[in-house]
């Protein structure tokens, strides 16, 4: 991972290496995701995102991150 960024709820993580692959990982887990110039993962969760559902989202982001690494 390079850089987290973020405005609001939007979040970007750059990482390192492209990522496409893992919008549709993200899609097979149940986890809509974006992947913006190559190598950056668009996180767009809606306004009425509970702290539950802010949780998961974020375990199971760092799940296909991690996996994608190895």
């Amino acid at each position: 991972m390079r850089d987290v960024r973020g405005l609001g709820l939007m979040i970007g993580i750059e990482l390192a290496d492209p990522c496409g692959e893992l919008v549709g990982q993200g899609l097979d887990a149940g986890i809509l995701i974006n992947v913006t110039r190559d190598n950056v993962v668009r996180l767009l969760p809606p306004l009425t995102l509970s702290d539950a559902e802010a949780d998961a989202v974020v375990d199971g982001v760092v799940r296909l991150i991690e996996g994608n690494s190895a």
